[in-house]
């Protein structure tokens, strides 16, 4: 006779169990002082009969000649369905390390209980449960196996072995119903229970449990393919298609067609998987009824909930695109490419009835606050979610409570003047809308080291984890745009510029401000809907946004300063503290620091969620106290100039959103508190940039002078009186003329287009003609007419006339704010003065 694989495991394992007998009976018995308190283990010493559990003393070879370390352990027997010892399994007292199993047949079980022929046997996973189970069944005839191994695979290979001479049943609840598929075929019964057995039988016999209405007896040999669930309502209701149907489990998707011969409509003739478990939810429309999409939910394998509204149109393009998002998002899609074309027909054509309103923007949409899963501030009367192109993977997240997030990090902070800058940055993105702001950008600079980051993080630790919240500069123009989209009407954190491209740091500033993306256009030529949003962003580095862009060469202006208004890191406590103006949580900086990031990685994103719920009970009343609160800010600076009084208006927002959320009881801090610390770096920014007058103004003054001062010897052509010039080239290269009498300085109308950039001609004449160094004799036109006694009457050229007073303006300062070489630079205003 043939000696079969499956034969020869099994001989040599009953060849390993005859040694393995005689070596186990050579172990004493342990005491219970042996179990040195080891509560499992004093279960089984108390319930098992005498000499049950085993002191090993030796380090055991299995069947494979590998050695295991089981010495210093205590042995409990495994048995087969005969009595026979076909293994033991090792447990260290009182230790986590996983047990030890030695059994070399695959089907050994731990027994508790009499093992009579006929007797009803009961089969866990779980010692415990087994242990707790028999407790309560011990004046019964059932027989108690437990598995040594906490698998599907090793539990069914022991309840087929013990199935085979008795009857076996496996308790489960209705969660954990996948257990059944593993089973499916095996001599033994189910029994499916609405709670856990062991709890169950706190109060009730085996024999109550088993008559309960909402208990199931399944006979797992009949459910040879997969069972149907009569009483449990699948997660959506079943669709028919072509000649089977979709069902959905909580183990998938399946496309299956059902054997027509079994009278029960139990087992399959065809079961295709498709995926893991996915509902659809809605079927969505925009406000003019176009963009329909399916509203789709799924869980990934930590049982983490995503939401995604996807539009039809990706089903009618290159199907891969949409099951490329809903994989990255932990969806299991089978590869069989016709199983995979089941998943297009079920999101297309499932008969969904509900309705819901697609927006294309997270943030506000009339008194609800929309999230990439879901919104707040909802009426209940119409459901309203986020469609895009794309899944997003919402960095928005909670851990810890409030209460610990506001008494242990946020209020301790009350007094750190950046800090609760920051988070009350952190608070002000949703304020935008209701006070119809654009926005705008903070940026703190200073030294490495200096804590930047630190109050960066802090703040993303309003929304979710700070780490995986703020998000980096270290991107293209274009992902940005898609970051500021996800982000509308609430805040943004922007790590380390020095990481950004110094080519496109203005142009994303810029596109950051003004609230919108690139157009574009669609593969019909069609215009392409640009992103708008409007944020709050704070930023950081060891540069200035202009130090990154002089990189390259480039040159700022206005524009981008009152965009973004940079804030000294250092608070001014000395060169220990840095950020900090007082130490409250340690008893140094570094430990401070410390302290601080231990807190915001225990405790994140409650507070966000708080202070949306807060702002979305009365839409009304919030926009009110917004206002109210940015009007008392900015009495405080009422003299301030028109560029000036914008940015100092985004300050006000900030402020205005920190005592909110202190009224909220979201920070634990004292009212006035946010203000105070909003005021002293607004008025820091103004310290560097200056009150008196337009920044811009003092930058164009600034331009022309520098090109003087450059070009003055080179290019100018020296004119003296009398002398009459007939425009002889003798200047290569010229812009103009310098009147040698006067020092002024005329530039022909010819080249002062390229001499202005990259300021507009039109502003730079307005400029210099406001800060009377721009010579007139013309009317109302910008032109001056030469003196006759320098050039002859009919060439006398119309120019540009600049005095000789520009040479003498005050020019703009660059210093750092510690008195470095400009680690801590800020621009400083100076005021025009003449000679």
């Amino acid at each position: 006779m043939t000696t079969t694989p499956q034969t020869a495991t099994h001989e040599k394992a009953r060849a390993f169990s005859t040694g393995f007998t005689v070596v186990m009976n050579s172990f004493d018995a342990v005491t219970r002082q042996g179990l040195v308190n080891d509560k499992l283990l004093l279960k089984l010493f108390d319930l098992l009969p005498p000499n049950s559990l085993l002191n090993v003393t030796d380090n055991l070879t299995t069947n494979e000649g590998k050695v295991e370390l089981t010495a210093g352990t205590i042995a409990l027997r495994l048995t087969d369905k005969q009595s026979n010892i076909v293994g033991a399994v090792f447990y260290t007292p009182n230790s986590k390390a996983k047990p030890i199993v030695i059994d070399p047949t695959g089907y050994g079980a731990i027994v508790i209980g009499d093992t009579n022929k006929g007797s009803e046997v009961i089969a866990f996973d779980d010692l415990e449960n087994g242990i707790d189970a028999y407790a309560c069944l011990m004046a019964s005839d059932k027989t108690i196996i437990v598995s040594p191994q906490k698998t599907n695979q090793h539990l069914k290979k022991m309840v087929q072995h013990w199935s085979s001479t008795a009857p076996v049943t496996v308790p489960m609840t209705l969660d954990n119903k996948g257990l059944i598929n593993s089973l499916a075929g095996v001599k033994a019964q189910a029994l499916v229970t609405v709670a856990d057995m062991v709890t169950m039988l706190q109060d009730d016999s085996y024999e109550a449990i088993l008559a309960a209405d909402d208990t199931q007896l399944i006979n797992l040999q009949d459910t040879a393919y997969y069972p149907e669930w009569r009483d449990d309502p699948q997660l959506n209701a079943p669709m028919m298609h072509d000649d089977g149907r979709f069902e959905l489990y909580h183990d998938g998707l399946f496309f299956v067609k059902y054997n027509d011969d079994d009278p029960a409509n139990i087992t399959f003739k065809f079961k295709a998987f498709v995926c893991s478990p996915i509902e659809i939810i809605a079927k969505t429309r925009d406000t003019s009824s176009g963009t329909w999409g399916r509203l789709l939910q799924w869980r990934d394998d930590d049982s983490v909930l995503h939401t995604w509204s996807m539009p039809l149109s990706l089903l009618q393009g290159d199907a891969r695109e949409y099951r490329r998002e809903l994989a990255s998002q932990g969806l299991s899609i089978t590869t069989n490419g016709k199983q995979r074309s089941y998943l297009d027909t079920y999101i297309q054509d499932y008969p969904i009835h509900k309705r819901a309103l697609c927006v294309d923007k997270l943030g506000w949409h009339g008194e609800q606050y929309i999230l990439p899963d879901g919104a707040i501030g909802s009426d209940g009367r119409q459901l309203i979610v986020y469609q895009s192109a794309h899944a997003i993977n919402s960095t928005i997240a909670q851990q810890g409570t409030l209460e610990q997030w506001r008494d242990e990090l946020c209020k301790p902070l009350a007094e750190q003047s950046r800090f609760v800058f920051s988070i009350a940055c952190a608070f002000a993105g949703q304020l935008l809308e209701l006070l119809d702001d654009d926005g705008g950008g903070f940026h703190i600079v200073g030294s490495s080291t200096m804590g930047k980051s630190l109050s960066l993080k802090v703040a993303a630790s309003v929304w979710g984890k700070p780490d995986s919240y703020t998000k980096t500069w270290r991107s293209t123009d274009n992902a940005l745009e898609g970051t500021a989209s996800e982000h509308n009407d609430s805040f943004l954190p922007l790590d380390e510029i020095s990481e950004g491209d110094p080519k496109v740091v203005g142009k994303v500033v810029y596109m950051l401000a003004n609230g919108q993306g690139k157009g574009r256009s669609t593969t019909t030529g069609h215009n392409r809907i640009a992103k708008k949003w409007r944020i709050i962003f704070l930023s950081n580095g060891e540069k200035t946004i202009q130090q990154e862009m002089a990189v390259t060469g480039q040159k700022t202006n206005a524009g981008i300063e009152v965009r973004i208004a940079h804030i000294d890191a250092d608070a001014g406590a000395g060169n220990d503290l840095r950020t900090f103006d007082s130490l409250v949580l340690a008893e140094t900086g570094a430990a401070q620091a410390d302290k601080i990031k231990d807190l915001y990685y225990r405790y994140y994103g409650v507070a966000g969620m708080a202070w949306l719920e807060h702002i979305t009970t009365d839409k009304a009343a919030t926009t009110a106290t917004a206002k109210q609160l940015v009007n008392d800010f900015m009495s405080n600076y009422s003299d301030l100039a028109p560029q000036a009084h914008r940015v100092a208006k985004r300050f006000a927002i900030v402020a205005a959103a920190g005592e909110m959320a202190t009224l909220a009881g979201i920070t634990g801090w004292q009212a006035g508190q946010a203000t105070t610390a909003v005021m002293t770096c607004l008025d820091n920014w103004l310290d560097n940039y200056g009150r008196d007058g337009e920044h811009e103004q003092r930058q164009t003054i600034d331009h022309i002078k520098a090109f003087i001062e450059q070009h003055g010897s080179s290019r100018f052509q020296p004119c003296y009186r009398n002398t009459r010039l007939d425009f002889e080239e003798r200047t290569p290269n010229r812009v103009g003329y310098r009147n040698m009498e006067t020092g002024d300085y005329y530039f022909s109308k010819e080249t002062f287009d390229k001499v202005c950039a990259p300021f507009s001609k039109k502003k730079v004449l307005q400029v210099l003609e406001e800060a009377d160094l721009l010579l007139l004799n013309q009317g109302d036109r910008k032109t001056y007419k030469t003196p006759d006694t320098l050039f002859s009457g009919k060439q006398r050229p119309s120019v540009y006339a600049v005095t000789a007073d520009i040479l003498c303006c005050e020019p703009t300062k660059t210093t750092g704010t510690d008195g470095t070489d400009g680690t801590g630079y800020m621009q400083q205003g100076i005021a025009l003065s003449h000679c």
